[in-house]
């Protein structure tokens, strides 16, 4: 059995559109950008490639481990608490001072609310 494949140039050029999207669904999507986690307290950290980060605190997670002698282990793995410190311009000032007040920016959206938004609006505010 023969197949036709003269194509007229739209055909082609529908053809390579198909191909192109078949192709850039094929890449994987870990290319496109890292993972970061935000934690509650408005600390952030940014996971290396190829790490594994178990992050809950509310339950447990345990490995597996197979041995050769055909013994199975479970180990329980303690939840990460790697931050990505970022050092701001009032750290060493004592908060709710008049040079602290002037550094701090207050209600920043990767934070959220925090203590310190707390101390600004009781200090720092008229």
């Amino acid at each position: 059995m023969l197949i036709n494949l003269n194509l007229n140039y739209q055909q082609e050029s529908v053809m390579l559109k198909y191909l192109a999207a078949i192709a850039t669904l094929m890449i994987p999507s870990a290319l496109y950008g890292q993972t970061v986690i935000y934690y509650e307290d408005g600390s952030v950290y940014t996971v290396q490639p190829n790490e594994k980060v178990f992050v809950e605190t509310a339950s447990d997670l345990y490995t597996k481990k197979d041995y050769s002698n055909g013994d199975v282990y479970f180990e329980q793995a303690a939840p990460s608490e790697k931050t990505d410190y970022v050092e701001q311009p009032y750290d060493g000032m004592e908060k709710g001072s008049e040079e602290w007040c002037e550094e701090y920016a207050p209600f920043l959206w990767a934070n959220g609310y925090t203590f310190d938004d707390q101390i600004y609006i009781r200090y720092c505010t008229d």
